[in-house]
């Protein structure tokens, strides 16, 4: 079995399968584990977003919508060269990794026609399903992984349930500003919070820090779709100097959280099982120890 996976929760989904060696081509994008950056890069952004801000990356990527162009170059003959049997693909999300219709010049330049698992989870049952669906796909066994996370999910269920709901709001982009979709909210409320802005199983939207002010949110988790920890400690002081900010209540409590929202929000893979735990430390540390010191930390300003 030869994997060329276009996007990292695919390329995740087949490392925690065991299925690391037969990966031989990924993503600019797919970074976990490390091991998966030393193999072929098949697809890379036309647009550099390590030189942009937030709000010049929202115009690319908004002009590119508008134009009908892709945000990604896939070097076909590399792909072809490969001989993938098996090819890791995303519907969900055009910004995020490549989309399927960039990959029909692919299907057409390999010779033997690969197999195409296209993944689009929109919450963790859909997560649970697509991992189903790789292994099946690969010949591998998903029942130990899936039933390992689904122990921890259940974990974290079963300390929530009788807990308060804490008024939440996920910050997905900081300019503009960007509600939750998917399963973020799906998270939160699993975690025990409730965030009355966001839009289950759907894709997240583009908001008015009025908005915002008006949900009053008592916790912020700032959570950039892409963002490093690292990046959105960089970008926030700018969104922090809006005048509304300092009006939130989650502001003035001092419950502002940034999230690495690259690593445990973004993508529907397997460490979205730490995201939600990394959510119930936050919301509840009364019941949760920190056990995800590396994955998020409280903003000071």
């Amino acid at each position: 079995m030869r994997i060329v996976s276009f996007h990292p929760t695919g390329t995740e989904f087949a490392y925690a399968l065991g299925l690391g060696r037969s990966v031989v081509g990924v993503s600019h994008e797919c970074d976990y584990p490390p091991a998966a950056k030393r193999k072929p890069i098949v697809s890379t952004s036309v647009i550099d977003p390590d030189r942009m801000t937030s709000a010049e990356i929202d115009r690319a990527v908004s002009a590119a919508g508008r134009e009908g162009r892709s945000l990604y170059r896939v070097d076909v003959a590399l792909v072809a060269g490969l001989r993938p049997d098996l090819l890791l693909i995303q519907n969900l999300c055009d910004v995020c990794a490549t989309p399927p219709t960039d990959l029909r010049p692919v299907l057409a330049a390999v010779r033997t026609r690969p197999k195409v698992v296209l993944q689009h989870a929109h919450d963790f049952e859909g997560m649970f399903a697509d991992l189903r669906e790789l292994a099946e796909a690969a010949g591998a066994d998903a029942r130990p992984l899936e039933s390992d996370l689904r122990r921890r999910v259940q974990r974290v269920l079963k300390r929530t349930r009788t807990l308060s709901k804490r008024r939440v709001f996920c910050l997905e982009w900081l300019d503009p500003p960007f509600a939750s979709g998917h399963w973020v909210p799906q998270m939160v409320a699993m975690a025990g919070g409730r965030d009355d802005l966001a839009r289950p199983k759907r894709d997240s939207i583009r908001i008015s820090w009025e908005a915002i002010l008006e949900a009053a949110p008592d916790v912020l988790i700032v959570m950039p779709c892409g963002f490093t920890l690292e990046r959105t400690r960089r970008e926030l002081p700018a969104a922090a100097a809006r005048p509304e900010w300092a009006r939130i209540p989650a502001v003035r409590n001092g419950e502002v959280y940034v999230a690495d929202g690259h690593s445990y929000f973004n993508g529907s893979g397997p460490r979205l099982v730490d995201g939600l735990e990394i959510l119930a430390e936050i919301l509840h540390p009364e019941v949760f120890p920190r056990k995800h010191r590396k994955g998020y930390f409280r903003w000071k300003g």
